[in-house]
């Protein structure tokens, strides 16, 4: 059966604008360009050009992720290519946008059978033909279904009919509540021994190795209660939730979605499907069923503080933080609770707060890493903090999570010939589209093979995409390491003879950091993405250059310093940018500031100064605008700010627009933040002709801005104080013909400096690296 009848049969099912979405006529340029790419996608699909439509249908969703069609016929693409599972949440996405378009519902449903989900495929089915919205095709689906199930029944196994005893089950009862799961273990491989058809020895068996944490074991037990009893709820979240921890998205919610379906006030089903919807990015659909486990199971501290994280996602501050203080009045001493409240405090730019929050969290568990990285992210924003004392908490990071894998260091048995090809490992939590894309691309498009042998290892994080694919290019060897524990990793890049191990992560979520500590390559280094040092004294170097960190300030960083001759990383325009405008403020009359940084850096010096560039250049205008400023009520919060400092609102302009080229067009001058600088939005604010003034303070992420200027020759725009960073502001202000001049030429000077120099970059960096083994081989002798 094909999901929509298509006008000619040798053509595979999919939906035409049958809502009107895209035919409407379009009222801004957004929906123009949605109505054309729609009609261009359409026209690929009905030609067989698969690849063209699904690259096309997927920049709709980048335009709006809702759109009906373009979720269907993507899901009509999975099913032409066999697919099935695939399939399924493009149908689920396009019900959820119109859940009344009966085409949909049939989709679905021909999608679960044709996969061998039948339990499911009759409820969604059954849901269907209640609500008059199978049409037709309903009775073509109910045979099919009959077929598939009476096939399914013919070739099971008869059961046994032997049942563990009432006292055998009271034990199992016992021990998990006295949690005594080894005795479980063994208490359910007797029970699966004595009595192979009945699911309750699996069940036992599975949920004491899944508390073990030995996941991986706890899966065949899974699926052996599974056949026994298709419709046990317990089982179905529970494999759920292992395959999602296996990468395995669409299969977990297939199983989750069974599970909810049979039992729909069951609370940890629908908290299971939550997070395997947010994995995939889905966020209103994991909204919703955060939601709904709440309603059937009431206020759950874990779903309160999980929903209050995906409401921060979605730029929803206010209300996420009354969810994470509803958890914690649920359970105060909450550790990631008090974290989650840290970070929705930070993205308000209520740093203060946020640093007191994921203070309550150290004192609780300072030996939980992600309440220390999510500690050293907020205190580089501080300007109060003393460097010493900011770099004592990376020391103390240190301490809990570096030094006590010392004693697994081992001597590495590498050729210790420096003039060998070397081999050389990335490790990225995953490699996708990201800010850091623009930076590590043209390194690793540009590396001298005959050099490096390439190594990727990409993992934990489950969301790849089309850029991911482009990555595998450009590695001779590509490794997943998302069911790799810390161990198992590291055991895996020693046993590949990696020279140079590269951690681009630091301190942000998803690093490997640990792996790291156990020392498994000759050389280790850090780069680009955290700024900052990691604080690890098991990484041998930090990649730097001499303005990003000084001469004297080496004893601020774990790692040492090694400083590249020209800059720290080559830069590459995103796709799409398009052309420099002239000086808005020739035409406005009036000069507008911008910055594109988060709520996080926004602190009381950064505000005070801004404050008094307002107010000494007369008529301007300060647009702020990133994530952090798309919800109405956190501007308002924001504007109270200003108005209380004498700026009124109508010289504010604060919103959200991606990708940020028309808001550079329309702006001016860009400004930089401290003590930490904005960073990836800064090189694009210089690409697109907007100068900025960076205050130089502690490395390296006081000093990023300072050394993009310098890179580029343009070190007159550094700034040593804070007075200074307002009068260098206001020069530049007050002179419109040089500032247009400086519009003009700024990505021609920026074109042929070391900042885009990707082949000149890509050779200083081997150089480095063939130092560097060269020094570790000079030490072992």
């Amino acid at each position: 059966m094909q999901a929509t009848p298509p006008t000619d049969a040798s053509v595979a099912a999919f939906a035409s604008e049958s809502d009107g979405q895209a035919s409407a006529q379009a009222s801004n340029p957004v929906q123009a360009l949605l109505v054309q790419t729609m009609a261009l996608a359409l026209d690929c699909h009905w030609a067989q050009n698969l690849a063209q439509a699904e690259e096309l249908y997927r920049a709709v969703l980048s335009l709006a992720p809702d759109h009906a069609d373009a979720n269907h016929n993507l899901g009509a693409i999975a099913m032409e290519c066999g697919q099935f599972l695939a399939a399924v949440p493009f149908f689920q996405a396009a019900l959820q946008a119109n859940p009344k378009n009966r085409q949909y519902w049939v989709s679905l449903v021909d999608a679960l059978i044709q996969a061998g989900e039948h339990t499911l495929a009759e409820d969604i089915l059954e849901d269907a033909r209640r609500a008059g919205l199978a049409g037709d095709a309903a009775g073509e689906l109910v045979e099919r279904l009959v077929d598939a199930v009476m096939r399914r029944t013919r070739s099971a196994r008869p059961p046994q009919g032997r049942m563990a005893s009432a006292d055998q089950v009271a034990e199992l009862n016992r021990l998990f509540e006295a949690e005594k799961f080894d005795d479980v273990l063994r208490l359910g491989r007797k029970m699966t021994r004595q009595y192979p058809q009945c699911p309750m020895g699996f069940k036992s068996l599975s949920a004491a190795l899944m508390q073990l944490g030995q996941m991986d074991k706890a899966v065949a037990p899974m699926r052996q209660a599974l056949q026994l009893n298709p419709r046990d709820v317990d089982m179905l979240s529970n494999y759920g939730l292992a395959r999602s921890l296996k990468g395995d998205l669409v299969q977990a919610e297939v199983l989750l979605r069974q599970a909810v379906g049979h039992a729909p006030r069951f609370p940890q089903g629908w908290f299971n499907l939550a997070i395997v919807l947010r994995g995939q990015a889905r966020l209103q659909a994991s909204e919703q069923a955060y939601r709904q486990a709440l309603e059937v199971g009431g206020d759950d501290p874990k779903v309160l503080l999980n929903l209050g994280l995906l409401l921060g996602e979605m730029h929803r501050f206010t209300e996420g933080q009354a969810c994470v203080r509803r958890a914690l009045a649920l359970d105060p001493n909450m550790v990631h609770a008090h974290v989650g409240l840290g970070m929705l405090l930070k993205d308000q730019g209520r740093l203060p707060e946020a640093l007191q929050a994921l203070q309550r969290a150290l004192e609780l568990n300072p030996e939980d890493q992600a309440v220390q990285s999510s500690y050293l992210f907020v205190v580089n924003c501080i300007p109060e903090i003393d460097l010493l004392e900011r770099f004592a908490a990376y020391q103390r990071f240190n301490r809990y999570f570096g030094e006590p894998h010392h004693r697994l260091w081992r001597p590495h048995t590498n050729d210790r010939n420096p003039a060998r090809r070397l081999r050389v490992g990335y490790v990225a939590p995953v490699f996708r589209n990201h800010s850091c894309r623009s930076y590590l691309e043209p390194l690793l498009e540009n590396h001298d093979h005959q050099r490096v042998e390439l190594f990727a290892y990409s993992g934990p994080f489950e969301l790849e995409d089309e850029v991911t694919d482009h990555y595998r290019t450009l590695f001779e060897h590509w490794i997943d390491t998302r069911q790799m524990d810390d161990d198992e990793l590291a055991a895996r890049i020693r046993a590949d003879g990696i020279d140079i191990l590269v951690d681009i992560a630091g301190q942000t979520k998803g690093h490997r950091l640990e792996v790291f500590a156990r020392k498994p390559a000759p050389v280790s280094l850090h780069w680009l993405d955290s700024g900052y040092t990691t604080g690890l004294t098991a990484i041998d170097y930090y990649l730097t250059d001499a303005v990003g960190v000084p001469e004297g300030f080496d004893h601020l960083f774990s790692e040492t310093p090694w400083r590249l001759p020209r800059t720290p990383f080559s830069y590459r325009p995103k796709p799409g940018v398009g052309e420099v405008s002239e000086l808005p403020a020739l035409r406005n009359g009036y000069i507008t500031f911008c910055s594109l940084t988060r709520a996080v850096r926004l602190n009381e010096r950064v505000i005070a100064a801004w404050v008094e560039l307002l107010r000494r250049v007369p008529g301007s205008k300060l647009e702020i605008n990133s994530g952090n400023f798309s919800q109405a009520e956190v501007r308002e919060q924001w504007w109270l700010r200003f108005e209380a400092l004498g700026i009124p609102r109508d010289r504010v302009i604060m919103g959200f627009e991606s990708p940020p080229w028309n808001v550079l067009r329309r702006t001016d001058i860009a400004l930089d933040c401290f003590p930490q600088n904005s960073g990836a939005t800064l090189i694009e604010s210089l690409y697109m002709g907007l100068p900025f003034v960076s205050l130089a303070g502690a490395p390296s992420m006081g000093t990023l801005g300072a050394s993009m200027l310098c890179a580029m020759g343009r070190g007159e725009w550094v700034a040593r104080s804070e007075e200074e960073y307002v009068e260098k502001l206001v020069k530049l202000a007050n002179d419109l013909p040089g500032l247009a001049q400086i519009r003009r030429n700024l990505r021609g000077q920026m074109q042929a400096s070391a900042l885009m120099d990707e082949a000149g970059f890509a050779r200083d960096v081997e150089d480095a690296y063939a130092q560097m083994f060269a020094r570790w081989c000079a030490n072992q002798g």
